[in-house]
């Protein structure tokens, strides 16, 4: 690769699904740091050293507020920002190597194959997910919101390879994460000055289902598909409940 490139993992708790996504960039990145969150109770930080990981702590304020910290951290200008449920392919890595050959953009998309108990997700929500993750930090920044931030950057490109993200492994292992990104949502609508009733939770919600199990075909994907559907349109009714919970806490001391 003409150009040096780092990775960045922001992590908790992620001893095992971390060893994997970093042996999808091993031997290919000129860096990788793994910025772990205090909290992490399990061997986090012993398995990224064990990778030959730079590992560092930062206390989680936001999602956005961690990968900016580790941007600042990276010696390569150019960073791929990674979470570790997440696996490089190997297009991917021809297309990143061809892209920082000759850098058009100060920012790059890049498509997620998204899997669900062991399948890919093809349709619904879940089936055209594109994110921002290879960025030269001198340009780009994640702006600051509670869950993932979007990317700030003065040109955006798109690249034609995909990472691989095994997002739902179980519902032991989702529940409670979708429940932290509901409250993380919530609060970025309440931050806003977002109000909400009963109504407008349900409202919420069932248009969630609608559009991806419906008007996105999630059905075509199956049980896996309504599976997927019933999971985001829950997260909606929790983060717009939750919105609903500080809208009447407000008029109560009003």
């Amino acid at each position: 690769m003409s150009a040096p490139l780092a990775v960045l993992l922001t992590v908790r708790d992620e001893e095992e699904q971390l060893p994997v996504a970093l042996a999808s960039v091993a031997g290919w990145a000129g860096e990788v740091i793994v910025v772990v969150d205090p909290r992490s109770t399990d061997r986090t930080r012993e398995v990224a050293r064990e990778a030959g990981a730079r590992v560092l702590e930062h206390a989680f304020e936001s999602s956005a507020a961690q990968c900016n910290w580790g941007l600042d951290r990276c010696e390569s200008r150019w960073v791929l920002v990674l979470d570790a449920d997440e696996r490089v392919t190997v297009r991917l890595k021809d297309e990143i190597g061809r892209a920082l050959a000759a850098p058009s953009c100060t920012a790059y998309a890049v498509r997620r194959i998204n899997f669900a108990f062991g399948r890919r997700v093809r349709f619904g929500d879940w089936g055209g997910d594109v994110i921002v993750r290879l960025l030269d930090r001198t340009q780009a920044r994640f702006v600051k919101r509670a869950v993932h931030g979007a990317v700030s950057a003065p040109s955006v490109g798109r690249l034609s390879g995909a990472l691989e993200h095994h997002t739902l492994r179980s519902l032991s292992q989702y529940l409670p994460k979708l429940d932290e990104y509901a409250l993380r949502g919530a609060a970025d609508l309440i931050a806003e000055g977002r109000r909400a009733g009963p109504l407008k939770v349900l409202a919420h919600a069932e248009w969630r289902f609608v559009r991806s199990f419906v008007l996105r075909l999630g059905f075509l994907d199956g049980g896996t598909g309504f599976m997927v559907a019933v999971l985001v349109a829950y997260g909606t009714f929790l983060k717009w409940a939750a919105v609903w919970e500080a809208t009447t806490r407000r008029r109560r001391h009003a």
